[in-house]
């Protein structure tokens, strides 16, 4: 009996072998004659999803395509990451996704590495404002006996212009500016109305770290007055999407290659470069604003440079404003659009520098104190105490005549 049960079990496997073999044999040759296939999978598109606090929504959807009939379908896991400008920005996963015959698609959800921004921002900087933009999605189907791993990716090259248009927002600088008269008078009477001429102005980013970005300011100031005048004071702001991304006040800005008392002599033209420091860490608040708004920003230039002379107060622009140039920047990392930077227009906005700020900046002078009051001693430098004539001072030339031709004397 046992032997007979033995030979029945011997009997079922090998049939159960050949079953299994066979059922090898029929999918393989309806995989060679195509009538089964391998599911195909990649990477259809990419694009923000939910924006919060701290929080940004990436939506990476990856397309299916199961070849194989109706009824016949499978498994899948899915994997993907994102990376710009050499910065791993999101990464993430979908696990057990269904594979149904013919052409389908899947979404995966995952967050932006929010921390991950200011670090791309170097990044993005350092590269002359380019980043490339890579997507990678990797799917492991299967169905059946049958697996693969197709993968797919997704290229571009992302470009801004923000040092263009702070160089273009501050060369608005350039002119010619007079303040009010103080009590202070020359010897000769002159009121102290001081003006300050400011030329060739040019912007640009200085050294960019992960935590922070300087903006450099380089101007050429004249001094048309008789007297020194002190190095003005920078203050100012860049706004993106009402997110202050940059925010100096103007003791808070080095002044490069200035003496200690960083006085320009009248009738003298001195560069001066004005060092501001933007937070990178404010970089992740813009950025989710610009991506809830469609990759679109809103960007607001504003500064003034101002100084003091003995109660007499220039600011550029006048009346104690700031100049300030809109932009509008638009991005097309994930939106199908064209990316630009575009000029909207230049005015004046309210900024007012106060006396306490001017002095912590070393922008105020009390001409009484200077060596060249001191040497004034009685009349201008260069004045021989003549009123312009040669050698008896009187007007009319040299013989003493007024200009007229009858009796020479003065009239």
């Amino acid at each position: 009996m046992n032997q007979q049960r033995k030979q029945k079990g011997k009997r079922y496997a090998k049939i159960a072998a050949v079953v299994v073999l066979g059922l090898v044999l029929l999918v393989g040759l309806l995989f060679l004659l195509g009538v089964l296939g391998i599911p195909d999978a990649g990477l259809e598109d990419n694009s923000w999803g939910e924006v919060g606090d701290e929080r940004i929504e990436v939506i990476t959807t990856v397309w299916l395509d199961n070849p194989n009939p109706v009824g016949i379908g499978g498994d899948a896991d899915a994997e993907y990451e994102i990376e710009l400008q050499n910065v791993h920005l999101a990464e993430g996963e979908g696990t057990g996704l269904g594979v149904p015959a013919g052409q389908s698609a899947q979404e995966l959800r995952t967050d932006l590495f929010y921390n991950q921004l200011p670090v791309w921002w170097h990044n993005h900087l350092t590269n002359g404002e380019v980043s490339d933009l890579q997507v990678n999605a990797t799917v492991h189907t299967s169905v059946g006996p049958l697996s693969g791993s197709p993968s797919g990716s997704y290229e571009d090259t992302i470009e801004t212009d923000i040092e263009g248009a702070l160089d273009d927002g501050f060369s608005e600088f350039e002119g010619t500016y007079s303040g009010s008269g103080s009590d202070l008078r020359l010897p000769d009477g002159t009121a102290i109305e001081p003006t300050v001429e400011v030329e060739n102005v040019t912007t640009q980013w200085g050294e960019v770290t992960e935590s922070e970005t300087e903006i450099v300011v380089t101007a050429e100031i004249h001094n048309p007055n008789v007297y020194p005048i002190p190095t003005p004071a920078f203050a100012g702001h860049v706004k993106m999407n009402d997110i202050r991304v940059a925010d100096w006040q103007a003791d808070e800005v080095e002044v490069l290659d200035a003496e200690d008392d960083a006085l320009i002599p009248g009738g003298e033209t001195e560069e001066r470069t004005f060092v501001a420091v933007m937070d990178n860490q404010r970089v992740p608040e813009w950025f989710a604003t610009h991506v809830d708004r469609d990759e679109r920003s809103d960007v607001e230039i504003a500064g003034q440079f101002a100084l003091e002379i003995s109660g007499s107060e220039v600011t550029m622009p006048n009346s104690e404003e700031a100049i300030s140039c809109q932009y509008h920047l638009t991005t097309a990392i994930f939106v199908d659009q064209e990316a630009d930077m575009q000029f909207e227009q230049c005015g004046v906005s309210p900024l007012e520098m106060t006396n306490a700020e001017l002095e912590r900046a070393g922008a105020t002078l009390d001409l009484t104190e200077t060596d060249w009051w001191q040497d004034l001693d009685g009349g201008l430098p260069g004045d021989d105490g003549s009123d312009g004539g040669d050698d008896d001072g009187l007007p009319g030339g040299d013989d003493g005549d007024d200009g007229d031709d009858d009796d020479g004397t003065l009239p």
